[in-house]
């Protein structure tokens, strides 16, 4: 019987057939059993899957749970340094499982990983050496980008990134874990059906398990909505209290459960970022030298140039000679506090500007020296901006926040300084030169004890006439922590104050910084001067 071509494949003596519909020749059994790619794709997802929850699902569950004992609910105790140091030797586990190290980089340089590792644990020390609000925020922010960044680092080639490409990898590893919140159960699940080889797809065990795992969230989560719901309600208390159901939430087990919930997200959070950045699925492209027409950049910048020219003549002039007279009803003080801020915020659009123009325009000689006097020019005003706080600071004294201000100057000046030299010379590391600066300034700014030199220099600035009235005894007592305690030393009336001033605060205060896990140095030493 004859075959036709467009019903059924010859084949031929060497293995492979022709298929008449495709006008091809294929595999013989390719042809028989059509390979399925999709079902490919899917087994080797799983698969990899199962091996990345073998390899980093104990390591992640271990740091949520380190992290939530040590960190919860307390940021300024003798566990902060020691849960850095637990977590990077975790990421010292997970690194080494891949054959990597500590401290290398994608290209096999260490010596800014040993940075990073130093500065963590320097600035988690320090956060059992204070007390101070203000040193709180800004040291628990340092952490945190310092760590994220560190783990750029690790896993990512930042050669070349300017600011801009390192603010947007720190935002994109931030947010990983929302976009991958399912994959440490997906990667258990795949991790189970490996070591059971169990192959059964069954809609009924799925659906087991998607049951099992609601019924896991939503436990902890009705031991914070009950109660909540039997405070806004009293017809709904009664209701339970009727069939004997006691849903009181007693601060022991808010702060348990809450403590439960800290651990399980940290988890979470740890693994999808870490298997997302051994993926390599965070991609962020270096923008190198610009593209556009200087022109444009000339333009604008030569007109403020001009600007800040005569601007610059101005400061001169009144405030660094003090040759020409001030207007009418000011003082040197009021002068200098009046547009400080303004200017500093002049400053650091300056920056930007530079920054931006290295970026987008073309490379351009006469760009280039406009830059360079726009940044001679910004020289001049962070001088004045400092001129004008210590002038400010000779009449009224020193605040947290002046001296903040004068060490953001400084940093500037360094930023400043490290923009210029890209301009001159090409590859300079600005991100890694700005970083390592700003970490090593901000190092020396909080282990000065900077709450304490505020309380000294205001004393000794007073002298003798300071008493409990006195502006810098109110700030004393109400704006510094316990970090300014030591400074007191011998003057009974200030001691005695600012005692008073604690006085409704003794009980919290004493929870918050005492015990085997709260334990805090600042408020230890401050304490021997204040309960004399």
């Amino acid at each position: 019987m004859e075959t036709q071509n467009n019903q059924m494949p010859q084949y031929s003596n060497n293995g492979y057939g022709y298929n008449g519909q495709t006008g091809t020749y294929t595999p013989v059994g390719a042809m028989q059993h059509p390979i399925n790619q999709f079902a490919l794709k899917a087994a080797a997802a799983q698969k990899e899957g199962a091996e990345h929850f073998k390899k980093y699902g104990i390591l992640s569950a271990m740091f949520g749970i380190i992290y939530s004992i040590c960190l919860y609910n307390n940021h300024s105790s003798i566990t902060y340094p020691i849960f850095m140091l637990c977590a990077l030797i975790i990421l010292k586990l997970v690194r080494k499982k891949d054959g990597l190290s500590l401290t290398a980089d994608c290209n096999g340089k260490r010596g800014l990983g040993i940075f990073y590792v130093v500065s963590l644990m320097l600035l988690s020390v320090h956060r059992c050496l204070t007390t101070s609000f203000a040193l709180a925020f800004w040291e628990r922010t340092a952490i945190f980008m310092l760590f994220f960044s560190y783990v750029i680092y690790l896993y990512m080639d930042t050669t070349g990134f300017s600011i801009g490409e390192w603010f947007l990898s720190l935002f994109l590893t931030v947010i990983m874990p929302f976009e991958h919140f399912s994959r440490p159960f997906s990667d258990f699940v795949a991790h189970i059906k490996l070591k059971n080889k169990d192959v059964d797809t069954s809609e009924k065990k799925k659906t087991v398990c998607a049951v099992l795992i609601g019924l896991a969230i939503a436990v902890p989560l009705l031991l914070v909505i009950v109660p909540l719901l039997c405070s806004a309600d009293m017809v709904f208390k009664n209701i339970l209290t009727t069939i004997n159901i006691d849903f009181s939430l007693t601060e022991e087990l808010y702060h348990t459960v809450m403590m439960v919930l800290t651990a399980v997200f940290v988890f979470l959070s740890a693994y999808a970022i870490i298997t997302s950045m051994i993926a390599k699925e965070l991609k962020i492209k270096v923008n190198g030298l610009g593209t556009k027409n200087p022109v444009i950049a000339i333009t604008f910048t030569g007109i403020i140039g001009a600007v800040y020219i005569l601007f610059c003549i101005i400061q001169l002039l009144y405030l660094f000679s003090g040759s020409v007279a001030l207007p009418k009803g000011y003082t040197y003080a009021e002068y200098a506090h009046e547009g400080f801020y303004q200017l500093l915020t002049v400053c650091i659009i300056n920056i930007v500007m530079v920054s931006v123009c290295r970026s987008f325009f073309k490379e351009s000689k006469v760009l280039k020296a406009l830059l360079t006097a726009i940044a001679g020019c910004t020289y001049i005003m962070i001088a004045s901006s400092a001129m004008r706080m210590i002038l400010y600071i000779d009449v009224y004294h020193l605040t947290f926040l002046r001296l903040f201000v004068l060490w953001f100057l400084a940093v500037l000046c360094f930023w400043l300084a490290f923009l210029i030299a890209s301009m001159y010379i090409k590859k300079f590391p600005v991100f890694r030169a700005g970083m390592v600066t700003i970490t090593i300034a901000f190092l020396i700014f909080i282990y000065s004890n900077p709450e304490y030199r505020i309380a000294k220099y205001d004393i000794e600035a007073t002298g003798p006439s300071i008493n409990v009235q006195s502006p810098d005894a109110s700030y004393i007592k109400w704006f510094l922590s316990y970090d300014a305690v030591p400074a007191l030393k011998g003057n009974e009336v200030l001691i005695y104050d600012y005692k008073d001033g604690r006085k409704d605060y003794k009980f919290d205060d004493e929870k918050k910084y005492t015990g085997l896990r709260r334990f805090n140095f600042s408020y230890h030493i401050a304490q021997k001067y204040l309960c004399k």
